[in-house]
């Protein structure tokens, strides 16, 4: 797999802090440029309004008591130049112009606008300490007004000359340089504060990832293992969390899968009944713990001839098709406890205890006799037999199919081993096919065992042929 799927939880939660992030800086920024710059303004235009005091102070000093002399003017300008204004304008109380600077360059200009008067005269009326007009400043008595962008303010500043005469004085002053470097701090301070925040959204990501991503990225590596058939799977985390408790969880899944699996690998995959080895093993169970059995070894005769002519497709079916008669043999007598195994081939195993091995073996013989013919052709099944070539290649009759079921139990005799139960089932088998249709007989016999012998100890009928029901 890929380190980096786009489409995977990773990707999708990385993409989602990094939209976060952006979005978080921007929203800050935002916020603080749209109060900074208003608070930036303002203080650059207190800080002109200082610079105005001071001018006012200075013109008021230099034409208090003297007339608007040449004299006069240019000590007035010289202060305005010391002061940072390039334009100055001195007006009279009826709007006439003493002198007019521009750029440090005196122009022409012989009377104010009538805007430049309703203005010059609001100055002079000083209405801002009763009832403040828009554009004054409320501790000033100064009408102001800022230029294009906030680079320049123009203040209109009210004095006196020649003791009782009113006059104003334009002035423009740069406030550019002064927000240009207050911009400038902000900008510091955004981009401060934008790296902070990006480190925090980093360190919170960091930690959401190996709190939460990693661990389901491990339990989904796991799940895909486990899928592969790895069922010795473990996830390596150890937590006190859900991640630690679901961690702990799929761990015990695993062994429990391992164990199935294991057990799983026992299972004949045509009928699903546990195979040779599970059959073993439950043998060999009962003999070590004492328990009395009887072990009904089930085959069918003439088996091989049927697939040599019907194919092994209706083979199978056949198969489990005897299964099927285990099955309902123990269902339809209540017998509790009744342990079906299938060897292989046609071999079958019931397992169940001594007091039920007959009326199982009863039944299934009669079950398996009543539904065979159905397996058959129609005249195979009228005839009795089926036509096919034998082991040594010659053409040869061979009978309906028909159940053997030889029975051997511990309650008459002990078996120390599997093997031993095995060797007496073998002998009762070869005596059970030795009978003609399908057929039951159990082993009676006591004593140590002998070599391979018909059993004996039974009576004729326990060994006799049993007929379909009608």
């Amino acid at each position: 797999m890929k380190m980096f799927n786009i489409h995977s939880i990773i990707a999708k939660i990385v993409m989602l802090f990094l939209f976060m992030t952006i979005l978080t800086i921007a929203l800050f920024i935002g916020v603080v440029f749209y109060y900074q710059r208003g608070q930036i303004v303002g203080n650059s235009i207190l800080n002109s309004q200082n610079t105005a005091s001071k001018l006012k102070l200075r013109i008021d000093r230099i034409a208090g008591a003297n007339d608007m002399s040449p004299e006069t003017l240019n000590k007035i300008i010289k202060e305005a130049l010391l002061l940072g204004s390039s334009n100055l304008t001195l007006y009279g109380e009826k709007g006439n112009v003493f002198v007019h600077i521009v750029n440090n360059q005196i122009a022409s200009k012989t009377s104010a606008s009538d805007q430049e008067l309703a203005i010059i005269i609001r100055a002079i009326a000083r209405q801002g300490f009763e009832d403040i007009p828009e554009g004054m400043h409320e501790s000033m008595p100064f009408y102001y007004e800022t230029g294009p962008e906030q680079k320049t303010i123009s203040l209109f500043i009210p004095f006196t000359y020649s003791k009782d005469k009113n006059g104003v004085a334009a002035a423009t002053l740069p406030i550019s340089n002064d927000i240009d470097e207050q911009r400038g701090h902000l900008y510091f301070q955004c981009l401060l504060i934008g790296g902070l925040v990006i480190v925090l959204q980093a360190v919170f990501s960091l930690l959401l990832l190996t709190m939460v991503l990693f661990p389901l990225r491990r339990l989904s590596r796991g799940a895909r293992q486990i899928a592969e058939g790895k069922y010795d799977t473990r996830v390596p985390i150890v937590r006190n969390d859900e991640f630690g408790q679901l961690a702990s969880a799929f761990n015990e899944m695993s062994v429990a899968l391992q164990h199935l699996h294991n057990e799983a690998k026992e299972i004949n995959p045509l009928t699903g009944l546990p195979g040779h080895i599970a059959v073993f093993n439950y043998l060999n169970d009962c003999i070590v713990n004492g328990r009395v059995i009887c072990a009904l070894y089930c085959d069918l005769s003439n088996f091989k001839a049927y697939n040599d002519k019907y194919g092994f497709a209706k083979g199978d079916e056949v198969i489990v098709f005897t299964r099927d008669c285990l099955r309902l043999a123990a269902k339809k007598n209540n017998l509790t406890n009744v342990f079906l195994g299938h060897e292989g081939g046609d071999d079958f195993v019931a397992i169940t205890e001594y007091e039920q091995w007959e009326p199982l073996a009863k039944s299934f013989v009669g079950y398996f006799d009543k539904g065979i013919n159905s397996f058959y052709n129609s005249a195979d099944a009228r005839n009795g037999y089926i036509e096919s070539v034998n082991r040594r290649g010659e053409s040869h009759r061979f009978p309906l199919m028909s159940v053997s079921v030889a029975v051997v139990t511990n309650k008459t005799r002990d078996f120390h081993s599997v093997a031993e139960m095995i060797q007496v089932a073998g002998e009762v088998k070869k005596y059970v096919k030795s009978r003609e249709g399908s057929c039951y007989a159990i082993d009676r016999r006591t004593g140590p065992l002998r070599s391979a012998q018909p059993p004996s100890g039974t009576s004729t009928q326990e060994f006799a042929n049993l007929n379909p029901p009608a």
